[in-house]
């Protein structure tokens, strides 16, 4: 019985000290961090890791914890640039490029990457993705938070020319092909209908966008031009400084917009006196963004345009680039912009004075119909024809 009892006893002790060895936790006592515990963290790791740090597992240390820190906003827009991200966004940048011509964002809450907008001309808008899409899966591989990154790695270069993605529209999920060719961002298109209804189209705003603008505005007017139809349907918007100089050719003397950041501060963006004294109207839709959103909801304010069609999408934050290093940095949400009368759309969008829908199969195709088959094309040149008089 004695043995039995010793045996057991025995047996206990060895696997509790057995267990301990496997996983031998040792408090060590020291002083706590003292204000920057993430640096502090960074420190330990560097210091008391069991094998030395690789410069490649330092850098990965701090790109996690930097992405983290922005992820944690739960911001969609706001993102880390690492050395990778900085070069795809510079790229992004270039008036032309290789890829298939989409703008899009990554909705956190439901980890998904949304088409904001197909580029006029491109292989998105030829294949028939539209504003809204939902883009499930990239050449098999599903779009999370983790693999959005690479997602549109693959998309810019991956080695296949033609790629597959699987896609989410009004609850119901296709596959659609779409070739990556070289993408010229041509952001300006014009037409004079009859009566001196002009059209311009505008598709994002990028640097050479005012210039475009003003060659399109002087031709249309040359040509007796009498009324303006701006075209801001399936735009995602672009270059702040771009949009404000395109308004302030349309706007008498007064304000264009005001941002406004988290302490409260605003920056007022004026026009000056010289306008265009014409009837107008904007035509907008779901894909309608940003700094498209700004143009449309200043004209609208200043009671001097009719805006026409479906809602926008409902995006009035600005982000800018905040350098880390030589080559990351932060692509942070920094203010919010408001139009003349004080109204913020973020989240919201801006309501047509006329709405009109127009269907999924003719909004992939809008830069190019005529106005017999675009209803809101048509409804914008019969507004406009009443008020110059035919």
């Amino acid at each position: 019985m004695y043995k039995l009892r010793h045996l057991v006893i025995t047996a206990i002790c060895t696997a509790i000290i057995t267990g301990c060895l496997c996983n031998l936790d040792i408090f060590l006592p020291g002083e706590y961090a003292k204000g920057d515990t993430v640096s502090y963290a960074r420190k330990i790791l560097q210091n008391h890791y069991v094998d030395p740090l690789t410069d490649e597992q330092k850098t990965k240390m701090d790109d996690m914890a930097i992405s983290g820190m922005v992820y944690s906003l739960g911001d969609q827009y706001s993102r880390y640039l690492n050395e990778e991200d900085m070069m795809a966004y510079q790229e992004d940048k270039k008036e032309s490029y290789v890829g298939i011509g989409v703008s899009v964002n990554f909705d956190v809450e439901n980890d998904r990457m949304i088409v904001v907008s197909p580029y006029d001309g491109s292989p998105a808008q030829k294949a028939g993705l539209l504003p809204g899409d939902a883009i499930l899966e990239v050449g098999g591989t599903k779009v999370t938070m983790d693999s959005y990154d690479a997602a549109i790695e693959y998309i810019k270069n991956g080695a296949d020319e033609e790629m597959l993605l699987l896609v989410s529209r009004d609850g119901e999920t296709f596959e659609v092909k779409v070739k990556r060719e070289e993408v010229k961002r041509q952001s300006v298109s014009y037409k004079m209908y009859a009566g001196g209804i002009g059209r311009i189209r505008v598709s994002e705003f990028i640097h050479n966008t005012t210039e475009e603008f003003a060659k399109a505005l002087d031709e249309l007017q040359a040509s007796g031009m009498r009324g303006l139809i701006i075209d801001l349907r399936n735009n995602p918007g672009g270059y702040a400084d771009t949009v404000l100089q395109m308004t302030d050719m349309l706007l008498p003397e007064g304000v264009i917009a005001y941002l406004e950041d988290s302490h409260g501060e605003r920056q007022y963006f004026h026009s000056d006196k010289e306008c265009l004294e014409m009837p107008m109207a904007v035509l907008i839709n779901q894909g309608t963004a940003s700094a498209s959103e700004l143009l449309a909801g200043s004209l609208k304010a200043h009671g001097l345009a009719t805006v026409i069609g479906e809602k926008s999408y409902g995006k009035a934050v600005g982000q800018s680039v905040y350098p880390l290093t030589a080559t990351t940095a932060l692509y942070l949400t920094n203010s919010r912009y408001f139009t003349p009368n004080g109204e913020c759309i973020d989240k919201v969008g801006i309501t047509p004075d006329i709405e009109i829908p127009l269907s999924m199969e003719l909004m992939g195709k809008i830069s190019y119909l005529e106005p017999e088959e675009d209803p809101q094309l048509a409804k914008a040149i019969e507004v406009l024809t009443d008020k110059v008089g035919a």
